[in-house]
């Protein structure tokens, strides 16, 4: 799986829906894609950066996100497979990973408005 992190950072940073659903967030989000890693740096709901996220200790994180690259393909095809429409439902069904720390839960809304930006990119 290839994903562009500056391109996703530019769309991210331009999209209204997701700057108002990580409004407020202070810290970091990683995504482990199984084959490499992003992290995800905000500042007061300000996406400031998307670095190589294999440097970034897991327990500095906010929000941790993963999977094996497979999952990934499957959570982001264009249509996807029942229970692999939103992280949450394949957390659950298919057994990708999300931290359950109380920013996981507050910020779900912009974690799924992260995935339909990964979609459209990946598309």
């Amino acid at each position: 799986m290839k994903l562009d992190r500056k391109a996703f950072a530019d769309a991210a940073k331009a999209d209204f829906e997701f700057t108002r659903e990580t409004r407020y967030l202070t810290g970091t989000i990683k995504l482990d894609f199984g084959s490499g890693s992003w992290a995800l740096k905000f500042d007061n709901g300000k996406l400031v950066d998307v670095t190589e996220g294999a440097t970034v200790d897991e327990k500095d994180c906010k929000i941790i996100v993963g999977g094996a690259p497979e999952q990934w393909d499957m959570l982001l095809e264009r249509k996807p497979k029942p229970f692999y429409q939103c992280i949450q439902s394949a957390v659950v069904k298919h057994g990708m990973r999300i931290s359950d720390t109380n920013e996981t839960f507050a910020y779900l809304p912009g974690l799924n408005r992260m995935t339909t930006l990964l979609r459209e990119l990946r598309a």
